[in-house]
């Protein structure tokens, strides 16, 4: 029923979404030649696009370029070639041109103009496009690295030892639930990390991606040649996430055999790659390679990080002179290692280790049809396999305590474990992911009035094969803890349409862009009934001016606004978590004497998957003007977004009764466990009923994100007479986070001074349970002013970065359904106003509510609340836990240099706060000092080209 929904969705919007093609005007040609701007030298397989039509042509062996049937119009003509800047410049066509001459500039920093930050402006919605000239000056490890070049983002040095996480607009730079949201896509592909189980549920055994996004180390940036972020609303094409995209492009095409060496103090880097020509009409052939080893601290390297990557890519256009085809295939393996030791004097044989190969096939490319009804098909076919493996043998000291293995609730007859031994947990995983994905593109020019449209289908599924968690039940890691095959676990189909439309009007030096797109995905996977969800996206864009050649005055004044709907799909973490195991000793017996043990456990089993599992939500906002003015060009956008639903794991109870048999302390007696009681001399043992809870984690739905901002970016231009351009951008950026589940927690100590449990478990607003705290308040205002040297002649480029955090401020939270649960108490614990500082003995909160041992559920009133009996649950911290941090402003100084040695080398270096401004600073919440601005460090890189 969910195809035919949307079937007849893709087909309705198709039909009303088509603009009539008729009565257009008679077609022009345009033809040129592609030469290389220094030597003259004719260049093949160059890409031409006429960027409004979506018409593109590659250049023959001799450099020529045509187009033909073009509708007379003015529009922007690019050019790219692996190597080579970026062409782009405004062409009118009202005749046929013949003999254009198209001059291509190597990438190189004898240029006139190189440009080492990200590109801002231009677009409909907020996006930053960084170029290769800008990854190599950044002297980046991983994906992450590059995000430091945004509006808003803080210096960090490369670290591969820790799992690298990629958010947008977002204040900490390492929150789980906004880098979910974050999609990464890599040459049309879409990364995915929701088939991930690598960790225990008990406790955490080692980091871990599992139910969050993908691990940026995997993407290496020695063979990217662009990435673009889009932070604003982004285009229907792009789905599955509530914050934004990361789209890299890899290389393709021609190149010299490169070298890279890079080094730092922790990290250690080499690459290589090459593109080769295979001949007239035969394509080319790419070979990129790398290996990165990295330390947590030279001097104890307990922690350790190793990487290797290789991708081999193939590119061609097929039938370049009629419907041509651009054919891409990318072949990429990886392999991860992360080990760890915990100490240098531990038992030697304990080890800690994290293993991961993936190798993936992306084929993917665009067939020009160029009929009125259709111009050109965009594919994308995308299949990765990998091979996980997490181990963790560790040195136990249990003693002679019960232990079992059984998974189903009762009472069963366990074993004894020795008093020590070696627990040996693997994690094995085989994740899949296979994607599909096709759309069809019409564009065209009607009167003064530009159309883009396009309508487009997608499929991916993911799964585990893997043979999940495996250890010796007679010498397990953990009580509560079972092995679990992942083979079990179904597959998730995930089915999406969207269509767009983006309507361009002129009207002299004046336009109106207007685009409106809907996505509409559904997931099946057993289990779940998901209905279809819908993302709507609308941005619009208005050109009050734009003369690039009014050198006085201004230049460009554009405003442009974007609201969407953002729905992200659930992993396999979420929809199909461990079941929980609780396992308490009811019987134990050890006769060491005649070698006779006896140990008897009670199991408690538990399905943890939620089926009520909803999708989170985030709704966008963002509105933005882009402005040129005396060579000033100035970017600033307001944006607003608010999650809701976000996936966590909420604590949970349920009454759990089970026996406690008496002692039994004399030496040959010989217990036995028979039809479900233990018996002495075949006697029943007399036992007591012990009253407690079992407790585990549960997905939900319960983090919301309310976030605003303010982006903004300032390009002074170049001061000739210093060779130095200044750029000034950042951000101000406010989030609040809240936990809103309720979470149960219960007080595993005695109650009332005997044996007996506490009979209550305590029911609060998520978070941590401990504080009462369930969310966190941040704002950060800061600026980075960069000065960009730049020496033609000498082709050298040299970048100083002054960091300046005006405005730093947090505060824990503990708030449900939009009030505040904190109160204050005096030393007789007495409410109080909180209006005398010095009666103030504890700030608190409430559970707000309760469950008896009968499983009922009681609000918690204020008689609770005076109750000695309820005492233990009112959560009680120091007066000034929940005050806000607010630190007084902090500054640092960066600086980068690139020199180009001839064709054949480059060399850079890095410093990273060179000044070592780490100024120390309180924070009252916590009464503990910390230091700000990350650590000084530097860092070299070597280039050779042959």
């Amino acid at each position: 029923m969910k195809f035919k929904v949307l079937f007849i969705l893709s087909v309705a919007i198709w039909l009303t979404g088509q603009i009539p093609v008729w009565g257009q005007s008679a077609k022009v040609t345009l033809s040129g030649t592609v030469s290389d701007a220094k030597n003259g030298e004719t260049m093949p397989a160059v890409v031409v696009n006429i960027k409004e039509l979506n018409l593109w042509v590659t250049s023959d062996i001799d450099g020529n370029f045509h187009f033909k049937n073009v509708t007379p119009g003015t529009y922007t003509l690019t050019a790219s070639c692996l190597g080579y800047e970026d062409y782009s410049i405004k062409i009118a066509l009202s005749k046929a041109v013949e003999n254009y001459k198209l001059k291509l500039n190597a990438q190189s920093l004898a240029l006139e103009e190189v440009v080492v930050t990200a590109k801002e402006g231009g677009k409909l919605n907020s996006s930053s496009t960084i170029n290769k000239t800008a990854i190599d000056h950044l002297q980046g490890a991983s994906l992450t690295d590059v995000m430091q070049l945004l509006p808003g983002s803080v210096t960090t040095n490369p670290d591969l030892t820790k799992i690298n996480k990629i958010s947008i607009r977002d204040i900490s730079g390492d929150d789980a639930t906004n880098a979910l949201g974050t999609a990464v896509i890599v040459d049309g592909a879409r990364l995915s990390n929701d088939a991930n189980l690598q960790s225990r549920n008990d406790i955490s055994a080692f980091e871990t991606t599992k139910g969050t996004g993908v691990d940026a180390r995997q993407v290496s940036v020695d063979n990217v040649e662009s990435v673009e972020i889009i932070r604003g609303v982004a285009s229907a094409e792009y789905g599955d996430m509530t914050s934004g995209a990361v789209v890299v492009k890899t290389k393709a095409g021609k190149t010299p055999f490169q070298v890279r060496f890079k080094t730092d103090p922790n990290i250690k880097q080499v690459s290589a790659g090459k593109g080769l020509s295979l001949g007239e009409n035969k394509g080319f052939f790419n070979v990129d390679a790398e290996y990165a080893r990295a330390f947590k601290d030279v001097r104890t390297p307990s922690k350790s990080f190793d990487r290797v990557t290789a991708q081999f890519g193939y590119s061609n256009i097929f039938n370049p002179e009629k419907r041509a085809v651009s054919f891409n295939a990318k072949l990429k393996g990886i392999f991860i290692k992360d080990k760890y030791e915990r100490d240098p004097d531990q038992v030697k044989d304990e080890v800690y280790k994290a293993q991961e190969q993936q190798v993936s096939l992306n084929l993917y490319g665009n067939w020009m049809i160029q009929k009125p009804w259709l111009t050109n098909i965009n594919y994308n076919l995308f299949g990765s396999y990998g091979n996980q493996y997490n181990r963790e043998k560790i040195w136990r000291t249990p003693g002679r305590v019960p232990s079992t293995s059984e998974t189903i609730t009762g009472e069963q007859e366990g074993i004894l474990l020795p008093y020590e031994y070696f627990s040996d947990l693997k994690i094995k995983g085989k994740p899949i992911y296979v994607t599909a994905k096709v759309t069809a593109n019409v564009a065209g020019k009607y009167g003064s009035v530009y159309n883009k449209f396009l309508l487009g289908a997608e499929w991916s599924t993911r799964g585990n094969k893997g043979e999940g968690k495996t250890f010796d039940a007679n010498r397990t890691p953990s009580q509560n803890l079972r092995p679990r095959s992942f083979k079990d676990i179904p597959f998730i189909q995930e089915y999406t349409g969207f269509i767009e439309d983006k309507v361009t009007f002129t009207m002299n030096k004046k336009s109106l862009e207007l685009s409106a797109g809907l996505r509409f995905t559904t997931i099946e996977t057993r289990d779940y009934d998901y209905d279809v969800v819908f993302d709507p996206r609308f941005n619009a864009r208005f050109v009050f001016l734009d003369n690039k050649w009014n050198r006085k005055g201004f230049q460009h004044l554009s405003i442009r606004a974007g609201w969407g709907i953002l729905h992200k799909m659930p992993g396999l973490a979420y929809l199909y978590p461990d079941p929980s195991y609780v396992d308490r000793s009811s019987f134990s017996y050890n006769d060491e004497e005649n070698n006779y043990s006896l140990g008897v456990m009670t199991t408690m089993v538990t399905e943890t998957a939620n089926r009520d599992l909803e999708l989170p939500k985030s709704t966008n906002f963002e509105f933005g003007v882009d402005l040129k003015f005396w060579g000033i060009t100035a970017n600033l956008a307001y944006f607003n977004e608010k999650l809701r639903k976000g996936f966590s794991f909420a604590g949970a109870a349920r009454p759990f009764f089970y026996r406690e048999y008496n002692l039994v302390n004399e030496s040959g007696k010989r217990p036995q466990f028979v039809n479900g009681m233990v018996e002495v001399d075949g006697k029943p043992v007399d036992y007591s009923i012990r009253e407690t809870f079992a407790t585990y984690n549960r997905a939900a739905n319960g983090v919301s994100n309310d976030k605003w901002g303010i982006e903004y970016s300032l390009d002074f231009g170049k001061i000739k007479a210093i060779s130095t351009s200044v750029i000034v951008d950042g951000a101000y950026f406010y989030n609040k986070q809240l936990e809103n589940n309720l979470q149960m927690q219960y007080e595993t100590s005695n109650f009332g001074g005997g044996i007996k449990d506490y009979p209550f478990v305590g029911i609060y607003a998520g978070g941590n349970t401990n504080s009462g705290s369930n969310g966190t308040k941040s704002q950060r205002l800061n600026t980075n002013v960069r000065l960009v040297t730049h020496l033609p002649k000498l082709r050298l480029i040299f970048t100083l970065t002054g960091q300046c955090v005006w405005i730093d401020k947090t505060q824990r939270l503990a708030e449900y359904q939009g009030k505040s649960l904190l109160y204050y108490r005096d030393q007789d614990k007495n409410m109080v106003d909180g209006s005398n500082p010095d009666a103030i003995a504890a700030i608190c909160v409430n559970p707000v509510a309760y469950m008896d041992l009968e499983g009922r559920i009681h609000p918690f009133t204020e008689a609770e609340r005076l109750s000695p009996d309820f005492d233990r649950y009112i959560r009680t911290s120091r007066p000034e836990y929940f005050t806000t941090d607010s630190q007084d402003p902090y500054f640092m100084l960066n600086m980068r240099l690139t020199k180009e040695i001839g064709r054949i080398a480059s060399l850079s270096f890095y410093a990273n706060n060179f000044t070592n401004s780490r100024p120390r600073r309180f924070f009252r919440s916590g009464a503990y000092y910390q230091r700000l601005n990350t650590e000084m460090s530097f860092g070299a890189e070597l280039q050779l080209k042959f």
